[in-house]
């Protein structure tokens, strides 16, 4: 091996080495920072869901009564029963083809639920029957409410 080759060679990896570094500093730095708010935001929905459930279980109506709150995976699980439903008299699918479009529609223009909608990744609403047996549930993020 000539003398200037193996200059060449440790010059070049010397600049490797630097441009790795230089890499895993970057990516470690935007990391920690994206690690951050996302912290800052499972703590506040972790707070919301706290000030919800101090007042429950409620009801809200005649057959829906809401029993709790909970956050998971960054995005939030709301629970609902039905007081007057058996899931095994009831025909679930009409059910849930009938408060779906309500759902659809509350998440993606309602005010109150705006808060959702900007910093939670998804809303899952769980509806339950007077015996606290799942029925169905329906999910949805700020992606099911853009119209192209």
């Amino acid at each position: 091996m000539s003398l200037t080759f193996r200059k060449s060679l440790i010059v070049g990896a010397v600049v490797l080495i630097v441009g790795l570094i230089a890499i895993w500093w970057w990516h470690s730095a935007i990391d920690s920072q994206g690690s951050r708010q996302r912290n800052a935001q499972y703590t506040e929905l972790l707070e919301l869901s706290g000030q919800l459930n101090r007042d429950l279980p409620r009801l809200l109506d005649r057959q829906t009564r809401f029993e709790r709150a909970e956050v998971v995976n960054y995005g939030m699980r709301f629970y609902y029963s039905l007081v007057s439903v058996d899931r095994f008299t009831h025909d679930e699918a009409a059910l849930a083809e009938q408060v779906e479009p309500q759902l659809r529609e509350a998440y993606c223009n309602d005010d109150n639920l705006a808060f959702y909608r900007e910093r939670a990744d998804f809303i899952e609403f769980q509806y339950l029957d007077q015996n606290e047996l799942k029925i169905f549930h329906f999910r949805f993020s700020p992606d099911d409410c853009r119209t192209d």
